[in-house]
């Protein structure tokens, strides 16, 4: 709607409708589906597509229902070759208008996840770049979710289909998850709902809701519920807290929100590693980070 044309002769109540129609569209618009996205799915409720495989990694496409979308996901996985038990999974999230296939184009995630494996620098682990996104409307009402739908999209649905299609034993593996812009601001959601799941979390050029409570030794007012009981402080998987990382480049316009963040975790003495340096909201700050994420998570360290 947007660029549309008034037509003459309207009367002004007329137009007063259509602009707020206009206005209801736009907010409600669903991100653009390719056609395969739109395809219905097996009887099997999965589907699994190999997107690109050589002898050290597999890159996987898995498409599943989504109970709490109430429509087909996906979620891009990759898979190292040759090896028979996977004791990490890594969840790393895209930013809000972004898709899954993007962290691979614009920050080669595969290319360097590869590099650090033959360099025996970090261990085997099914890295999954979830698709996490959604209409405006929830964007802009999100006061009125405050559950964030992307909880059960990730931490519950898609963590699900990992074990199932891999092979994964969920009680035997270690969960990470991180995510730059919005998908930072998912992880650090997931991190502090889910943290008996999730052993370590990583926010790049996010955001976070002052609301929050973060690992508290007694669960705060869930405040205003959603149609399923659900609160701003409802804890799924409660547990200790994870390892975190904060990273954001100085000239990001969220940089204010993320020295904030890591200003509360410390005066909470809530440990963490913090990283700064020259950079906007940018790819090339995100793959300026991305090796130290997949360190942080991943890395080969004693006790491993």
């Amino acid at each position: 709607m947007t660029g549309a044309r008034a037509a003459v002769g309207w009367p002004v109540g007329s137009l007063a409708v259509a602009g707020l129609l206009a206005t209801f569209l736009s907010a409600c618009t669903w991100p653009q589906r390719e056609p395969w996205e739109l395809a219905p799915l097996p009887p099997s409720g999965v589907e699994v597509t190999r997107l690109a495989s050589d002898s050290r990694l597999n890159i996987d496409r898995v498409r599943f229902h989504s109970a709490e979308l109430d429509e087909p996901r996906f979620f891009l996985a990759l898979v190292p070759v040759g090896t028979a038990t996977v004791g990490d999974v890594l969840f790393l999230n895209h930013g809000w208008a972004d898709r899954p296939e993007e962290l691979l184009r614009a920050l080669k995630i595969d290319q360097v996840y590869t590099s650090l494996l033959l360099a025996r620098q970090v261990k085997p682990a099914i890295v999954v770049l979830p698709d996490i996104r959604f209409s405006n409307y929830f964007r802009r009402h999100s006061d009125q979710f405050p559950f964030n739908q992307s909880l059960k999209l990730v931490a519950d649905e898609a963590a699900g289909w990992v074990t199932r299609v891999y092979g994964v034993q969920a009680e035997q593996t270690r969960w990470g998850i991180g995510g730059f812009s919005f998908g930072g601001y998912v992880a650090l959601d997931v991190a502090r709902r889910y943290s008996g799941r999730f052993t370590s979390a990583s926010v790049v050029s996010g955001f976070y809701d002052e609301d929050w409570t973060f690992w508290p030794r007694q669960p705060g007012a869930p405040g205003r519920l959603d149609s399923r009981g659900r609160g701003k402080q409802t804890i799924v998987a409660p547990g200790p807290v994870p390892r975190l990382l904060l990273a954001c480049g100085t000239d990001d316009r969220f940089f204010g929100t993320m020295v904030k963040l890591h200003d509360r975790l410390r005066s909470e003495g809530i440990q963490h590693e913090w990283l700064t340096a020259e950079g906007g909201h940018t790819w090339s700050y995100w793959s300026s980070v991305l090796t130290p994420m997949l360190l942080f998570h991943l890395g080969v360290r004693e006790g491993r």
